[in-house]
């Protein structure tokens, strides 16, 4: 079994200022057919929106991040691309980030696998289960 997308490229940009959390999150996406932008900073994220005339279907930001926290980010950049879709990636647990963020948003716990971090982003992007029912089988 391939792992490779079968339907329409989705665009997904990654934002976490911990490099390797950048990488893992993009190697897995990329597997499954992904096309996937990354920064590493608030500046760099909204450079990319800003220079990207493509079409960006999911923001996966941490929730926690020196300056600026991601549902701050994700508001800013919302504000520039309104159908934006969201998903917070944190170390923090789930009670905790309701609490501390009143964010209409998909949240993951990290550390995650990548079933769960596919079967979230599809969830998110109305793809159904596809690719992380087959993972999982």
């Amino acid at each position: 079994m391939s792992p490779q997308h079968a339907e329409s490229l989705k665009s997904i940009l990654i934002v976490d200022d911990d490099s390797s959390v950048v990488t893992v999150v993009h190697r897995i996406l990329a597997v499954y057919g992904y096309e996937v932008l990354e920064a590493r900073s608030v500046e760099e994220a909204i450079a990319a929106v800003q220079q990207t005339r493509s079409r960006i279907d999911l923001l996966i930001v941490d929730a926690v991040m020196p300056n600026v926290s991601g549902p701050e980010l994700a508001d800013i950049l919302l504000f520039l691309r309104p159908d934006l879709k969201v998903l917070f990636i944190t170390g923090l647990d789930f009670l905790t980030m309701q609490l501390a963020f009143n964010h209409p948003s998909g949240f993951l716990q990290k550390p995650f696998s990548a079933v769960a971090l596919i079967s979230k982003v599809e969830e998110i992007l109305g793809e159904g289960q596809s690719i992380a029912k087959k993972m999982s089988t």
